[in-house]
């Protein structure tokens, strides 16, 4: 049986661990942080929801939604730093737009930023990918 205090608390977690993993993410592009340590705090989250809700029931729901992310990722960590190439530049040369926002400022948007999204969803995909395959064993 499961316990209703770990689901309701792997409940309450998950939106919480999205909101500082984006922050981590958009940080991270230009200070400490990223794509990386984003990646693995949604890792733990996603585990967390296993652990309470069963390996079955995570697999079910979360396994075709996690496994794609890999590849996904590597295009996009890999599409970052051909964009340098195709401007004739070394591969990862960053670059940086500011894009106006209505009703005045900009945002700021760099490729370094597709490339730690990159990291983010190989991070995800692999990680969960390899802790679903543990479990089977385990079972």
């Amino acid at each position: 049986m499961r316990s209703l205090i770990l689901r309701k608390v792997a409940q309450a977690i998950l939106p919480v661990a999205v909101l500082f993993s984006a922050y981590l993410l958009l940080r991270g592009h230009n200070e400490p942080g990223g794509g990386f340590i984003a990646g693995l705090v949604i890792t733990v989250a996603i585990v967390l929801e296993a652990l309470a809700f069963g390996a079955a029931w995570a697999r079910e729901r979360l396994t075709p939604l996690i496994r794609p992310l890999f590849a996904i990722g590597l295009l996009m960590a890999a599409a970052s730093g051909m964009v340098a190439m195709l401007a004739g530049d070394p591969f990862l040369t960053h670059y940086h737009w500011k894009p106006p926002l209505p009703g005045g400022g900009y945002i700021h948007l760099t490729t370094a930023l597709l490339f730690d999204l990159g990291v983010f969803l190989v991070v995800i995909g692999t990680t969960t990918t390899a802790i679903a395959v543990f479990a089977e064993e385990a079972e």
